[in-house]
């Protein structure tokens, strides 16, 4: 139960930090990610094999995505992180850490979806969008879907059954 609201408690510092100063302290990822591992672990819920997976899709995406900006823009993507940060790419590292393959791609997709048609909407209503708060985003989601999955501790996150039954 303590790891568990420790997890929601570094989310949501990483998601106010990253709305309101758009930067987040380096040592949150890590305690993040020690946090998550040690509570799946707890869980028996725990794969380095899920990990593993995850971090290759993340990998794979930005490889393509920086050859994709390279030869568009003749610049990479992280070239002065103008187009991504790296505490977004380290909470992409975060998020591998939170979820079975399954789950992961769900989440990652509509996170990116919802943060990007967030963005666009409170760029319609007028207000200056410069920077897109994405680490600050996916952990403000992330954390409500710890809340919402209460009484299983954020287990059911490393189960793909769930979703499978919901998809069929």
């Amino acid at each position: 139960m303590v790891l568990w609201g420790l997890v929601v408690i570094i989310l949501v510092a990483v998601a106010w930090q990253d709305f309101k100063y758009r930067a987040v302290d380096t040592w949150m990822f890590p305690l993040a990610v020690a946090l998550v591992i040690l509570q799946s672990v707890m869980l028996h819920t725990f794969s380095w094999t899920s990990v593993g997976i995850n971090l290759l899709i993340i990998a794979l995406q930005l490889t393509l995505l920086n050859l994709l900006m390279y030869w568009q823009r003749k610049e990479w993507l992280m070239a002065g992180e103008r187009w991504m940060g790296w505490g977004d790419v380290a909470f992409f590292g975060v998020l591998a850490c939170c979820f079975s393959p399954v789950n992961f791609v769900v989440f990652y997709v509509f996170s990116l979806l919802f943060i990007l048609i967030a963005s666009l909407a409170v760029a319609i209503a007028g207000y200056k969008v410069g920077r897109i708060p994405l680490a600050g985003g996916q952990a403000a989601l992330l954390a409500a879907i710890w809340l919402c999955d209460y009484s299983y501790r954020g287990q059911r996150l490393y189960m793909d059954i769930d979703l499978m039954r919901f998809i069929q």
